[in-house]
């Protein structure tokens, strides 16, 4: 019987993935559990990689977006919980198992991992509007609505399996779909990291495109 299913959504993360399942695959808590990485059309060997460490691995030949790829690997979850993180965290995903307990003991519906910010964060601008627009939707105010490292129940799938998530969207709208449906959450601080894009030009773009998909997502706009 499986009681946990990881679900990693990744685009050209050769260099990242293997240390990032190694991570899952070692801790001894892993028990009763699986790993579904879903290759999001990546260019390089994402796929060959994951293969060695994976339970599942599907690959889509081009690139959806990470709001296709994670619920995608969502249908594909045997476990009663489900955990959704980054491909880049490495050695740090260890961390991840931290936010079960509060699932397991029925203190949460929802946990999301609050991760601080290095010295190559960006200025917190999306942040900042993403957890407006939270509060604004359902009254509760989040420290991490953005973050990926997150955790939930399966009856949760209902409600995230009823609609289509956007790209970079997907962690601002489905977390104000499970709370609107009742969903308690908890964040829990850890100390992951992932790479951070830093505030040069690319790491503008990305956060440009992060702001976009968002605004996608909850209007409804398909891209």
């Amino acid at each position: 019987m499986i009681e946990t299913s990881f679900i990693i959504a990744a685009y050209n993360e050769e260099k990242t993935i293997e240390k990032t399942l190694q991570a899952l695959r070692n801790h001894p808590h892993f028990l009763r559990a699986e790993i579904i990485v879903v290759d999001d059309g990546s260019q390089d060997q994402t796929s060959d990689v994951a293969r060695k460490w994976a339970d599942v691995v599907v690959s889509f030949q081009d690139n959806k977006g990470k709001g296709t790829a994670m619920q995608r690997g969502w249908k594909e979850a045997k476990g009663d919980y489900i955990v959704c993180l980054d491909a880049d965290l490495e050695e740090t995903a260890e961390e991840i198992f931290s936010l079960l307990p509060p699932l397991l003991e029925a203190k949460a519906d929802m946990t999301i991992s609050i991760i601080n910010p290095g010295k190559k964060s960006g200025m917190g601008f999306v942040k900042r509007r993403v957890q407006s627009i939270v509060e604004r939707e359902t009254g509760v105010k989040l420290e991490a609505p953005l973050s990926g490292q997150r955790a939930f129940h399966k009856k949760w799938l209902s409600v995230l399996l009823r609609k289509s998530y956007y790209g970079f969207g997907i962690e601002t709208q489905m977390t104000i779909d499970v709370l609107k449906a009742g969903a308690t959450c908890v964040e829990i601080e850890t100390n992951m990291k992932h790479r951070e894009m830093g505030r040069d030009v690319k790491g503008f773009v990305h956060r440009l495109k992060q702001w976009a998909d968002i605004e996608r997502q909850l209007r409804g706009v398909q891209p």
